[in-house]
């Protein structure tokens, strides 16, 4: 899903990651390539990633271009929504396989398998029209098996007289569309997947809209406030997740394809404080970000970072992050069913057991740690451990290990 960037823009202080504005980089190194590997890993055989990718950028007097790669690989196995009946595994291989969902011995559909890669390419460039108004505008495209999708983005900064306040604001619009990779269609939202009726390909549209504002607070002190909303409309549903129509002990009667409103307003206020700690070089990175849908989904995130520099050349920084949202208003674990064991369809149609959809809790502890290999080399590496809880999800659990190396070169 794209959204826009969000980052500081205070350019006068160096406890912000930015750096230097494109002028000044371009004084002193106006090449610099950044390339990162990074593998997550989910618990009991479920989800794998590999991400790589690279972002090139040329700083000259006047502004930057950065062209931006990623390659992704994805496998494994992911919860369907539909709830398990044995062992078994249901498989659907997107990239080279055959087409559609085929149960195990005992007709589980509960979890999927699957095989996919992703390329994206981006462009981003920025300009500065006077000394304290800077534009930026830029593009990305992405290509997977069952999904593509192109957006297009642009924004403006404009600082105070006195450099301590920078107001931003930008826009974007991204086009998606949604297909199973084999068939290239998509079902027919709450059909039962016995007799399912394919629909063609989904297609949604997506128009985010951001506003912001930074501020150097005092010479230890960087504050920052944004607050974004964005409309989709079109295809929401996921072509491969399922919901049960079961009885009270559980017992499958039928399995339903996902349906959701076709329609999604996404409002969120986000905060980010930065403070150098008295007499050293240590710093404490605090933000939270409020999000509210019309889904009915609301999220609280906090994040917390404490750099700690062990030297000139090299750093370590601890990191927790927690997340609470509550469940989507059509989220369901199973349909029920009435006394002849039928089915009570929703009223308006739409039910889903996606487990992301349900209410959660997660946390995730982390370190990185920093090295100047150079003046113009550095060196990132990065290990996490996530850890989710959802609420009534036919798989409550889910842990993973995240491990990141990044290189950033300037010349």
């Amino acid at each position: 899903m794209s959204s826009l960037r969000q980052g500081l823009s205070v350019a006068v202080c160096t406890l912000l990651a930015s750096g230097a504005p494109p002028a000044a980089r371009a004084a002193v190194t106006p090449w610099e390539v950044d390339t990162s590997y990074l593998s997550y890993q989910e618990a009991n055989d479920r989800v794998t990633v590999s991400k790589t990718l690279a972002n090139l950028t040329r700083s000259s007097d006047t502004g930057a271009v950065t062209v931006g790669l990623v390659h992704d690989t994805m496998s494994g196995a992911s919860p369907t929504g539909a709830i398990r009946s044995s062992d078994s595994v249901a498989t659907y291989t997107s990239a080279s396989g055959s087409s559609g969902f085929s149960a195990g011995n005992g007709g589980d559909y509960s979890l999927s398998t699957f095989d996919d890669t992703r390329i994206q390419a981006g462009l981003d460039i920025e300009r500065e029209l006077s000394r304290r108004t800077t534009l930026s505008y830029g593009g990305a495209v992405s290509n997977e098996s069952d999904y593509e999708s192109m957006g297009v983005n642009v924004g403006l900064a404009r600082e105070t007289g006195d450099r301590l306040t920078t107001f931003e604001s930008g826009l974007a619009f991204t086009t998606d569309t949604i297909y199973r990779s084999a068939s290239g269609d998509t079902p027919e939202p709450m059909s039962n997947m016995q007799q399912q009726r394919p629909y063609s390909e989904g297609k949604r549209n997506t128009v985010d809209a951001l506003l912001g504002v930074s501020r150097v607070l005092n010479r230890q002190t960087v504050a920052q406030l944004n607050l974004s909303v964005g409309v989709s409309r079109g295809y929401h549903s996921d072509p491969y997740k399922i919901i049960s129509a079961a009885d009270d002990d559980d017992r499958i009667l039928a399995n339903f394809h996902d349906s959701r409103p076709d329609a999604r307003l996404r409002t969120s206020l986000y905060g980010k404080l930065v403070h150098q700690l008295q007499n050293s070089e240590h710093s404490l990175h605090l933000s939270y970000r409020l999000y509210q849908d019309d889904w009915a989904i609301q999220s609280h995130t906090a994040d917390l970072r404490y750099r700690h520099q062990l030297g000139k050349r090299h750093y370590l920084e601890p990191h927790v992050r927690l997340y609470r949202q509550s469940k989507a208003e059509f989220y369901q674990r199973k349909l029920a069913v009435d006394e002849g064991l039928n089915p009570i369809m929703p009223d308006d149609g739409f039910a889903s057991a996606d487990y992301r959809l349900d209410a959660m809790t997660s946390s995730t502890l982390g370190l990185k740690y920093g090295l100047k290999v150079t003046p113009d080399i550095d060196l990132r590496l990065r290990a996490e451990f996530l850890d989710q809880n959802f609420s009534t999800a036919e798989y409550s659990r889910n842990s993973a290990l995240i491990l990141q190396s990044s290189v950033k070169v300037r010349f």
